[in-house]
């Protein structure tokens, strides 16, 4: 394991219900949140209640109350559908800004689902720059940057058939920065096995040009950061 990449991640962030609380910025991060992913599983037959808007008023809750952020960026694939936001979806969307807004700055970077964020938000940014950090959603390819830290792909380490929603770190990896690819936020997501993965089985075209085995998992476990060794020396010892 890089104990180097441990100490510079436990020493600089926190993890926390796949949020990234940023210390010396007081800023949290979540990605891809897909508000009304329980509308889609709804209208593709799925006939039990999923309690989103519930779920995330409630992680977005626990994060206030764990870090007091001076900042919330909401950083891309803020809604799930591409081109209607039902009144249902409305609502929930209007209770986490409610419920973000009265507490600290919220940001809202915009995602590739993101289509109709413009239409109920004004203000929405393609990216956000804060303390040599670059928030991005990862959909787009971007050159001039600091630290990257974006979403998109939803990445989930499988450990003996259970699968951890999981961050990922490269030091040094995107141009010479660093970057940390984010889970989704929202627990409805399956997410997407990265065990194997190589840079063209990502969706960002900015992973595409990463080594992807220099990689390494984060887990939060309890609110602890476990950080695994790299995919290249993970799948040597799978």
């Amino acid at each position: 394991m890089n104990l180097q990449a441990e100490a510079d991640l436990t020493g600089r962030f926190d993890f926390y219900k796949n949020a990234l609380y940023i210390r010396k910025e007081r800023l949290c991060v979540v990605s891809d949140i897909h508000i009304g992913l329980e509308e889609a599983l709804y209208a593709d037959g799925l006939h039990f209640p999923l309690h989103e808007g519930e779920t995330l008023l409630d992680r977005f809750a626990s994060i206030l109350d764990r870090f007091s952020p001076r900042t919330v960026v909401l950083d891309g694939d803020i809604f799930h559908s591409f081109d209607r936001i039902a009144r249902s979806v409305q609502r929930k969307f209007s209770a986490i800004v409610q419920a973000l807004s009265a507490e600290c700055e919220v940001v809202y970077v915009r995602g590739s689902h993101d289509t109709m964020l413009p239409s109920v938000m004004g203000g929405s940014v393609e990216r956000y720059d804060a303390g040599g950090f670059t928030m991005i959603h990862g959909d787009k390819a971007v050159t001039d940057h600091g630290f990257l830290v974006m979403g998109h792909d939803h990445p989930v380490l499988e450990i003996e058939m259970e699968r951890f929603p999981c961050f990922l770190y490269g030091r040094g990896v995107a141009g010479g920065q660093d970057l940390l690819m984010m889970p989704a936020f929202n627990p409805l997501s399956p997410g997407v096995i990265i065990n194997y993965a190589k840079g063209r089985d990502f969706l960002s075209p900015l992973l595409r040009r990463v080594d992807t085995g220099r990689l390494q998992p984060v887990v939060e476990v309890d609110g602890e950061a476990v950080v695994f060794p790299a995919l290249a020396e993970m799948r040597r010892l799978m």
